[in-house]
């Protein structure tokens, strides 16, 4: 990268010691003499261009490897997860089927028949709680697999659609320039497409075009309506100044490239007020953020109006109106759907630690059961009371890891009788 920036620069050092030994040859020729500028200014935007294009492309790539990163923590951390229930979840299917292999091995037919009704509905319960808890398990490994498969796809389309934004935002605005109707429905397809590629969906983590009435009556349409967790909003409004600003980069008189640069900052500035006047953040109510983005959709017009005004960004946040560009809104929108991603984790985890309350509280009713029988057969018992020792007794033992549950925040509505405390 250094080398063909240095091979640019010597290019243009070679231009403009080729130009001066023109001018001093052949005499003063104030036409050669502007155009030779002309052309002199030309290379110096495209030259600041390219390291802009190029300093884009970096900031892509270290987002890139950062997104990675994450992503391969949050899959061993899943992993973990999943592996650890599917253990437990095997562990307690193996332990009550041979907790019922060997009451009816053991017993004779007699107590067969007595029993095997009565604990077989005694334990259809449980074996439902260990098909569902199984369901669940399975829905949330399928969940965090195909979400991550979508992250990574994700993340290589970020850097394809930062490459396209550029060359398609040029062409658009030279097809659009002078339509404001055009450039606004432009904007928002930006927007949108933004919105989408970021991981969010329409009618679910965000809205458009939502209608609104101030106090006075008039109606209010903002772009789009972004949904955070917590039930909270925040306003993206685009707004597109191209006509200023194709003036400005076509202009080849330098007094002209500076009216055009002002008059493309006052567009940008104009939209600034006209935003904020509309007050949005207020009129959502306490759910929406205090401020709200508008999007200029060109890159390289963004780019102009802060190098017009290297204070516009502070002096649009005291009005509540953060400023972005493609670029910025898309780490912004990438972070809105990990927070949706971490929020829907967590509404998982209270559905499992729901259930397993529910498969302790089944566990609690089977050992009392089972002390019931034991009780009642007293000394022809021997076989109950060796169950009842593979459940309670030894390390990693079945009441141990029922008792792990609910230390770690199952909800359960019964106790285990007394003396099972599942020591490991």
């Amino acid at each position: 990268m250094m080398l063909v920036i240095f091979l640019v620069l010597v290019v243009i050092l070679l231009i403009v010691g080729y130009v001066l030994y023109r001018v001093v040859s052949e005499g003063p020729d104030r036409a050669e003499l502007l155009h030779l500028r002309s052309q002199e200014a030309d290379f110096a935007a495209a030259n600041c261009e390219l390291a802009e294009q190029r300093r884009l492309i970096g900031e892509l790539r270290v987002e890139r490897e950062v997104l990675k990163v994450k992503l391969e923590g949050e899959q061993r951390v899943t992993a973990e997860k999943i592996a650890l229930l599917t253990e437990a979840e095997e562990r307690l299917k193996r332990e009550f089927e041979n907790l019922a292999n060997k009451i009816f091995d053991d017993k004779g037919r007699v107590f067969r028949e007595q029993n095997k009704d009565g604990l077989g509905s005694l334990l259809q319960p449980l074996r439902e709680q260990l098909d569902g808890f199984r369901s669940r398990i399975d829905e949330v490994h399928r969940d965090d697999t195909e979400q991550s498969a979508r992250l990574i796809e994700q993340v290589r389309q970020l850097q394809e659609l930062s490459n396209r934004v550029s060359g398609e935002a040029n062409n658009l605005a030279k097809a659009i320039k002078g339509d404001a109707k055009v450039q606004g429905d432009w904007g928002e397809l930006i927007v949108e497409r933004l919105l989408e590629a970021s991981g969010l969906e329409k009618g679910r983590e965000f809205e458009s075009q939502v209608s609104m009435r101030t106090g006075e009556g008039e109606l209010l349409r903002p772009d789009f309506i972004v949904n955070l967790p917590g039930e909270r909003v925040v306003v993206i409004d685009s707004k597109v100044s191209l006509t200023a600003y194709e003036r400005y980069v076509n202009a080849e008189d330098e007094a002209v490239t500076e009216a055009e640069l002002a008059a493309h900052l006052a567009s940008v500035k104009g939209h600034v007020t006209e935003l904020a006047a509309k007050n949005y953040e207020n009129l959502l109510g306490n759910k929406a953020l205090d401020f709200v983005l508008m999007c200029i959709p060109l890159e390289a017009a963004y780019q102009a109006a802060l190098q017009a005004d290297t204070e516009l960004m502070y002096t649009a946040a005291k009005t509540n109106i953060v400023i972005v560009s493609p670029a910025t809104l898309m780490v912004a929108l990438k972070l809105v759907a990990q927070m949706w991603r971490r929020d829907n984790e967590n509404r998982n985890v209270e559905q499992i630690a729901d259930r397993a309350g529910r498969m302790y509280d089944q566990v609690a009713l089977v050992i009392e059961a089972l002390e019931e029988t034991r009780r009642k057969f007293g000394g022809a018992a021997e076989s109950l009371d060796l169950v009842i020792r593979r459940i309670s007794e030894g390390r990693g033992n079945l009441v141990g890891r029922i008792e792990e549950m609910k230390r770690l925040g199952a909800k359960v509505s019964r106790q285990l009788p007394e003396g099972y405390g599942g020591e490991e």
